[in-house]
């Protein structure tokens, strides 16, 4: 790409880049660093330096652990920047939709640019807008149990900077040809828990759309108590209990020390944004069913089989190990022990039940629980994928998150670069690019395929994409059952305490 495109913002001008169709502003801040006495504070607007800006280069990732993808990737506490990638040409009048991406990795590990500039959605005729927030414990760390008023924003940072992003793109999109009117929210797994939480948030109202949730939910918070228990135990592994020292000390630290907690436990989620009287003031799935995102239009699904990638990851038994406590725990010990049975109808063995369970108790059954909440309230479309991107191990269909660079249509790490090409595979990827790209445009799920109606919890008709894509009307119903109406937190099992 040369450097060639100028547009001019809140912030000044900026210089991007321009190439193969699509423009793009890379690194762009969207909130002051959260550093020194910002560290846990919510996001401030960006200073107004006005002038020339080149914005080429992505921002640095917020704090975490190395990726061995990616090694040389910077990791910063000043991460609060996002990216901007458009088509080429003028805009129409009244500007194009936008898409706001929230990326994935368990609100411990991502960033904004993993799956590119969204490229292909720019070539459709859409404005990307992809961001880094701050993860685990700087950006999620319940410090207010303990050290009070002090500290009261701390267990929900990460999702102050993401709606501080958003506020950022409604006042600044329409310079990149953008409408400030037609955002569509859109994330996988964490992203996705976090659209759940835009939904049922006071703070999300107003800011988009629609929303596209992948693999998510809205039930994934901690409750106050979770929040210190949890706090408690990482300044204990820090040594350290004075709030000033806190402020101190080397991010670096503070990512170590939660690796360390994090041991043995790998399978269950650790860091989640904390219940708040301001920001989430009370598990967003409650809101929702009363309306809270009512008239939003919502694309939402999961995958078929999404343990099996914790499974490959991990190995079975350490993915499997956490099962039987979290699903008693949820359901009692008989009716978990029904609940294993009827995954048994399904899958070859007791190990491969317990991966499709935990699977479902992470992300299904939110996905289902989030649908059938806003489907009073809105259109919603629902879908299941079944497949993995193709060249992708078949061992990974459905997996945690294998759909992504089908719906992205990029590249992906883990496709057989000789790999034989599967032709019901390659147009049912295509199918799901084509569907992203009418909901966002739109507001309407279309494939190109067989008919998808709006979803409701009568018929609960589900897109099903795979080889032979398909409507299915409540697919794997004795399983939704036999979970029933407990409620609870959904991935957040680890014992704090």
């Amino acid at each position: 790409m040369a450097s060639v495109p100028t547009v001019t913002t809140e912030l000044g001008a900026l210089v991007g880049l321009a190439g193969d169709g699509v423009r793009a502003w890379r690194g762009i801040p969207y909130a002051r660093p959260p550093v020194g006495e910002l560290r846990w504070k919510a996001p401030q607007p960006p200073a107004l330096s006005g002038g020339v800006h080149v914005a080429t280069e992505y921002g640095p990732h917020a704090m975490q652990s190395p990726d061995p993808m990616n090694p040389a990737a910077v990791c910063d506490e000043d991460c609060l920047y996002l990216n901007v990638c458009t088509p080429e040409g003028p805009a129409p009048e009244g500007g194009r939709p936008v898409l706001l991406w929230l990326h994935g990795g368990g609100y411990r590990v991502g960033h904004g640019e993993q799956l590119g500039d969204g490229e292909e959605f720019a070539r459709a005729g859409i404005v990307v807008v992809t961001i880094n927030y701050r993860l685990g414990s700087l950006g999620f760390l319940h410090l207010a149990g303990v050290f009070g008023s002090a500290e009261p924003d701390a267990g929900v940072c990460g999702f102050l900077d993401q709606v501080e992003a958003l506020k950022w793109v409604r006042r600044n999109i329409s310079a990149f040809g953008g409408d400030p009117e037609r955002i569509t929210v859109y994330g996988v797994s964490a992203g996705a828990k976090s659209v759940g939480n835009l939904l049922g948030s006071p703070l999300g109202r107003g800011l988009f759309a629609q929303a596209i949730s992948s693999s998510g939910g809205a039930d994934h918070v901690a409750t106050p108590e979770a929040g210190t228990a949890l706090a408690r135990r990482l300044l204990d592994e820090l040594g350290c209990h004075d709030l000033e020292a806190l402020r101190a000390l080397p991010a670096k630290e503070f990512v170590e020390a939660q690796e360390r907690i994090l041991t043995g436990f790998q399978a269950l989620w650790l860091w989640r944004p904390t219940l708040h009287p301001r920001v989430l003031p009370e598990v967003p799935i409650e809101p929702i069913r009363r309306g809270s995102a009512a008239g939003i239009p919502l694309l939402v699904g999961c995958n078929s089989n999404e343990g099996s990638t914790y499974a490959l990851m991990l190995g079975e038994d350490v993915a499997t190990a956490p099962a039987s406590g979290v699903l008693s725990g949820i359901l009692g010990d008989e009716g978990a022990s029904h609940l294993l049975e009827t995954y048994l109808r399904r899958v070859p063995d007791l190990k491969s039940a317990k991966i499709a369970a935990m699977g479902d108790e992470r992300y299904g059954i939110p996905t289902q629980r989030l649908a059938d909440a806003q489907s009073a309230h809105a259109p919603v479309y629902r879908y299941r994928i079944d497949i993995a991107a193709p060249g992708v191990p078949e061992q990974l269909d459905g997996g945690h998150g294998t759909e992504t660079t089908m719906a992205w249509k990029t590249p992906l790490p883990l496709a057989s670069q000789g790999s034989a090409v599967n032709p019901a595979r390659e147009r049912a990827a295509l199918l799901i690019h084509r569907a992203w790209v009418r909901f966002i445009r739109d507001g309407v799920a279309d494939a190109d395929g067989p008919e998808w109606p709006p979803y409701g919890p009568e018929l609960r008709p589900v897109l099903v994409f795979r080889e032979d894509t398909d409507l299915v009307l409540d697919p794997r119903a004795d399983e939704r059952k036999a979970w029933g109406d407990t409620e609870w937190a959904s991935g957040t099992w680890f014992p704090v305490t």
